[in-house]
């Protein structure tokens, strides 16, 4: 039993120091994953070249705790500034909702919205995973979401993109000695409270290099490896 909660730390280990990230574009060539790479997949449709919004709101649209809501809305909201000249955030297009008796939810109102604000594009949050193994030895964490961007004059989907991030801290015990530093390595890492806002960051970082940058106009390069 415990040859095997050795091994798998070990092989964990390894194949965590070596991922790389790798940006594929969605396709039915792109549904298996290599062993020693994280990816990042993502789709732009051609009407965002077409027609680039200038201006995005943004919204987490999966039920998650306000605490991890606030910290991904916040991380999105300050990448999205890096590629539209305006961005609503999370906490303002809620009060907008408010003041204005609209539910972003209904595609009318959604329209009210961007004339409202004359802003013509959204941004949703999706988070579809939170999760942490212990294995005493091994910590790890990961965190998997969607950003979706839509057009609110009619609902088309211009940018999308899906990723999941994971972290993980321990050791390897290769004497007896090393088993309380390997251990109190994985304990340290469970119970960092800034360890999912990181990942979540990282997560967003690399969702985002597959974003054009509609700022002046001009579009960004295509991500790169």
């Amino acid at each position: 039993m415990a040859a095997r909660l050795i091994l798998s730390v070990m092989l964990v280990a390894v194949l965590s120091g070596c991922l790389h990230t790798a940006y594929r574009k969605e396709g039915p060539a792109m549904e298996t994953e290599a062993p020693l790479e994280r990816q990042v997949v993502y789709g732009i449709d051609r009407n965002f070249h077409l027609s680039a919004p200038d201006c995005t709101a943004l919204r987490t649209r999966t039920p998650v705790p306000a605490r991890l809501r606030h910290m991904v809305e916040q991380s999105v909201e300050r990448h999205l500034a890096t590629r539209f000249e305006r961005v609503i955030g999370a906490a303002r297009l809620r009060r907008a909702e408010a003041r204005l008796g609209i539910d972003m939810n209904v595609p009318s109102d959604r329209r009210v919205f961007a004339r409202q604000t004359r802003c013509r594009a959204l941004v949703e949050i999706a988070l579809h995973e939170i999760s942490e193994d212990y294995l005493v030895l091994w910590s790890q964490r990961g965190i998997s979401m969607t950003l979706t961007m839509t057009r609110l004059t009619d609902d088309k989907l211009l940018w999308n993109a899906r990723h999941r991030a994971s972290r993980g801290d321990g050791g390897l015990p290769f004497t007896l000695l090393s088993l309380p530093f390997s251990a109190a390595r994985a304990a340290r890492f469970k119970s960092d409270p800034e360890m999912f806002a990181s990942m979540a960051d990282d997560a967003v970082r690399r969702m985002m290099r597959t974003l054009p940058d509609t700022r002046g106009l001009g579009i960004a390069d295509m991500p790169r490896r």
